[in-house]
């Protein structure tokens, strides 16, 4: 197995870290030019919509953990798409919609930027998206990643006439260095720049989307679309690992399962959660059980949520009783296990931007699952979202129940971790369920651990779900580690060394003394990804 190692750059005026080196150089390029962290969020943004199609794009939804470095504020801006008014609750299919243009949501990413651009960005909408305008123009070489994600898809992409021509050649997928080009969103996105973010909704644009709708049995209509869904700033869910501060994302995102996974953590010692021998891997792999299916039993709607006096999953109090019952489970298998101490697929993207000024921005944006739902809006050269498939289908007393007009469900949990009040840390990553548990592991690592961000991202990483089903990046772990969890339940499947499926953790380290006073970006080497601050 060769070793990969972490893409990262130094900067003291800047950094971005995201999973495409384009989108990347185009952010770096746009702080250079005296943008701000929002107008370099915007730009990179638009360009993953072409470098990194199976992941994101306008026809899906964002979500960001915010800092104003001028006012010393944090927000969590809600980009949550909805469900078509159209959808009737009586027709409810038996199984979530996950293929065609029925599965799809109302986009709401280019009204979360919009609104990010004309609040706190300080560049023209139609400078920012001229780099991504560009590229999918003049086109760029495909990656393995990409290759292989392609091929996965391509029988359902065959079926959509203009995803087959950019995607496919023939009835093959486009090889790794193929270029890759996308006139049909080039000349979208010339449109937006030209007559503003608002014409994909009540614009020709919106048009054209509700034509397609209709030729094609979707269920979006004109009523949608001129609900224009302006993002929400929400209170951040704050809280504390050892001496730092931990800011993340709220419902409907899943700040709450990485914030109750910590705080089980924080009542077992530094030694106890070594990521290097059994003992630690397995109190990690209970407290991922355990709170992931805490989640699942505990819900929240998310206009209400602030609200409730009984936060569960984020009380230290009821943290410190699930750590008891990981200590009961691990004596239970202490004396079976010898070699145990005596004592005991959604796909998404995330990008990290900060300016010199201070300026954070950490967002996790979607199309659901790889290339959405495998269908593309004619002409307009994006793929829709397949986000209906993220809502709950039997029980009506859900939160996330499908309703007309209700949001999803999701898993993001942009992350900014501070230490004396100060921000010094700014990630996040893709991969469903898996975010919160890939994050933990960094996070672990770089307190814990003190190792620096680079190894943090690097080192190898599982997940496992509510129901002990434990994802391993293979040959990356001993045998010792492996036998641990099998011997305690745990149903293992291998996957990749530098697993695609396990997250891809995107961070920023912010400048302090330790570091030179710079600013430290790592991208994870599981995907394409760089990080990049200005010369």
């Amino acid at each position: 197995m060769k070793t990969k190692i972490a893409p990262m750059h130094r900067s003291k005026r800047g950094m971005v870290s995201s999973a495409s080196k384009q989108a990347t150089e185009i952010g770096a390029e746009v702080l250079a030019k005296g943008g701000n962290a929002f107008d370099a969020a915007v730009a990179v943004s638009y360009c993953l919509g072409v470098t990194e199609p199976q992941a994101s794009g306008i026809g899906g939804q964002s979500m960001a953990v915010v800092y104003l470095a001028k006012e010393k504020r944090y927000f969590a801006l809600d980009g949550s798409s909805s469900a078509p008014y159209h959808f009737q609750p009586k027709e409810m299919p038996k199984s979530p919609l996950k293929l065609g243009l029925k599965a799809t949501t109302l986009p709401s990413t280019p009204a979360f930027y919009g609104y990010l651009l004309d609040n706190y960005g300080t560049m023209d909408f139609k400078d920012l998206l001229a780099p991504a305008i560009n590229l999918a123009i003049e086109g760029f070489p495909v990656t393995p990643l990409i290759h292989s994600l392609i091929e996965r898809s391509k029988v359902e992409l065959k079926n959509d006439p203009q995803a087959k021509k950019n995607f496919l050649q023939g009835d093959k997928s486009l090889k790794a260095g193929d270029i890759l080009t996308q006139p049909e969103l080039a000349e979208m996105m010339k449109r937006m720049g030209e007559k503003g973010w608002r014409d994909f909704y009540t614009g020709e644009i919106g048009k054209e989307i509700i034509s397609d709708m209709r030729a094609r049995d979707g269920l979006l209509t004109t009523e949608d679309l001129s609900q224009i869904p302006i993002p929400i700033e929400r209170p951040v869910l704050e809280g504390k690992y050892r001496k730092h501060g931990i800011i993340t994302f709220p419902p409907p995102g899943a700040g709450r399962v990485l914030m109750q996974i910590l705080n089980i953590l924080e009542n077992f010692t530094e030694e106890d959660i070594d990521l290097d021998n059994p003992y630690g891997n397995l109190i990690l792999a209970l407290a991922f059980q355990l709170t992931l299916r805490d989640r699942k039993r505990m819900p929240q709607n998310p206009d209400i949520y602030f609200q409730q006096a009984a936060k569960k999953m984020t009380n230290k109090k009821y943290s410190r009783e699930v750590a008891e019952n990981i200590r009961k489970i691990i004596d239970k298998y202490s004396e079976t296990v010898s070699h145990l101490p005596p004592e005991t697929s959604g796909e998404t993207t995330h990008f990290s931007v900060a300016d010199k000024e201070g300026n954070i921005v950490a967002v996790t944006q979607s199309i659901e699952l790889v290339f959405g739902a495998k269908r593309t809006a004619q002409g307009l050269g994006f793929f829709y979202n397949n986000y209906m498939s993220a809502f709950e289908y039997k029980d009506r007393t859900h939160p996330y129940y499908l309703l007309p007009g209700n949001k999803p469900w999701s898993s993001v949990a942009p992350t900014i971790i501070t230490l004396r009040k100060k921000p010094v840390l700014v990630l996040g990553s893709p991969g469903s369920e898996r975010i919160s548990t890939a994050l933990s592991q960094v996070i672990l690592r770089y307190i814990d651990g003190k190792q620096d961000l680079s190894t943090a991202i690097e080192k190898p990483r599982f997940h496992t779900s509510d129901l002990k089903k434990m994802q391993l990046e293979k040959k990356r772990f001993s045998k010792e580690i492996e036998n641990t969890f099998k011997e305690t339940g745990f149903d293992i499947r291998l996957r990749g060394s530098y697993s695609f499926y396990l997250g891809c953790v995107q961070g920023i380290e912010m400048p302090h003394k330790k570091n030179g006073h710079q600013f430290y970006g790592v991208a994870d080497p599981r995907r394409d990804g760089s990080a990049k601050g200005p010369e």
